[in-house]
């Protein structure tokens, strides 16, 4: 492959791009429109994940990437499956030649592609997906040097592995943030317990638990119930029915 006189400035640009802000869609598409300028031959290139066990191409760089593409997820077959599903690079030198993926072939040929590579994109020793390079030309990935492209599906890796990580914090936060919340409204039913009944702390938890089981009901449901009846000033917990006495002892 022939590259230009730019293009660690272009590899440059694409780091900088994962220190950005930006989505996780602009960013793969970015590296997508990057790796069509610096890679000659290549005319469109696509990129394959895995969403709930269900192959898509979040970014592409334009409507052929995604056609040839897609018709691989809609037939189950292709280089591009073949790759985000083995780890391996897998490439068609010429598609009308090849004696493998031969629906494919015939569909991207059809479509003036002539020759392709995909590379996985390996996230934690797990691949999720794949970046697909497609040429018009026929053997335009042949000569083995695949140093660039393997960098750009490095690059785009690390915007999967980034946005991961991101994702996996916002979660983590959210369950915080709920179970503060939880013991919060534990905390004010067990003192509304302790108020009613004349329990202990310990005691009162021990009720809290006891209607959670009767009632099938989570313990801060359990709770937020018993906070809403005494602050609406309903009546006490065994009044309105929130748990038997036998239950509260």
């Amino acid at each position: 492959m022939a590259y230009p006189d730019d293009l660690w400035s272009a590899v440059a640009e694409v780091s900088g791009i994962l220190l950005s802000a930006e989505s996780l869609e602009t960013t793969l598409a970015r590296v997508a429109d990057l790796a069509v300028r610096c890679i000659a031959g290549c005319d469109a290139v696509g990129v394959t994940l895995f969403v709930n066990g269900k192959a898509t191409t979040r970014a592409a760089t334009g409507g052929l990437a995604y056609e040839v593409d897609h018709y691989q997820y809609d037939v189950g077959d292709g280089p591009c499956l073949s790759t985000a599903m083995d780890s391996e690079v897998h490439e068609i030198e010429d598609m009308s030649a090849s004696s493998r993926w031969q629906a494919f072939c015939r569909h991207a040929a059809e479509r003036g592609i002539n020759s392709s590579v995909s590379f996985p994109l390996v996230v934690r020793g797990e691949s999720l997906g794949a970046l697909n390079f497609y040429s018009r030309r026929a053997g335009a990935f042949t000569d083995g040097d695949w140093e660039v492209p393997l960098a750009f599906a490095a690059q785009a890796a690390v915007a999967l592995a980034n946005a991961e990580a991101y994702a996996a914090s916002v979660a983590l936060a959210a369950q915080l943030r709920e179970a503060l919340a939880s013991r919060g409204v534990i905390d004010q039913a067990k003192g509304i317990l302790m108020a009613q009944q004349g329990w202990g702390e310990h005691d009162a938890f021990v009720a809290l638990k006891a209607i959670s089981s009767r009632r099938n009901l989570k313990l801060h449901q359990v709770a937020t119930e018993i906070v809403a009846s005494a602050t609406s000033g309903e009546g006490t917990v065994a009044e309105n029915g929130l748990g038997e006495p036998s239950a509260l002892t």
